[in-house]
């Protein structure tokens, strides 16, 4: 009777975290960034060749479309829109999102909180001044 029940609760438990669903990201997510940069770029104009800078802004991602475990929206920062798409991981709770500047990753913390990480190696290539960033932040839907 003990081996029946400790299979069915196994079996419960495997049905449970098969049955996980999609998170919906649909929704205005916003945040401050927290951004290593060396030079400029189009986000960060007025860097010296070769300046490190570490800056905060105000940023706000917008979640317009959702098909399963694909999304896309726009990313406003310092009044510039820069358009984005995204794919959770098989996890549902990690994933990627890329624009034409670089990629993030993310981490869902809880369903209106997620952790995100923006690297690039240039923001303008046709800029020799433009350089490196690295920034990771946390964004909250309301």
């Amino acid at each position: 009777m003990k081996l029946l029940v400790t299979l069915l609760a196994g079996i419960g438990f495997s049905v449970s975290a098969f049955a996980q669903q999609t998170p919906n990201l649909i929704g205005t997510w916003n945040g401050e960034t927290n951004d290593a940069t060396i030079g400029e770029g189009r986000i960060y104009p007025g860097g010296s060749p070769g300046q490190i800078r570490f800056l905060k802004e105000k940023i706000s991602y917008k979640v317009d479309k959702q098909e399963g475990r694909t999304f896309s929206g726009a990313a406003t920062i310092k009044g510039s829109s820069i358009t984005f798409v995204g794919s959770l991981s098989g996890d549902l709770s990690s994933g990627a999102i890329a624009t034409k500047q670089g990629t993030t990753s993310f981490k869902i913390i809880d369903p209106n909180k997620i952790a995100l990480c923006f690297t690039t190696t240039t923001i303008d290539p046709a800029n020799k001044n433009a350089g490196p960033v690295a920034d990771c932040h946390e964004i909250s839907r309301k």
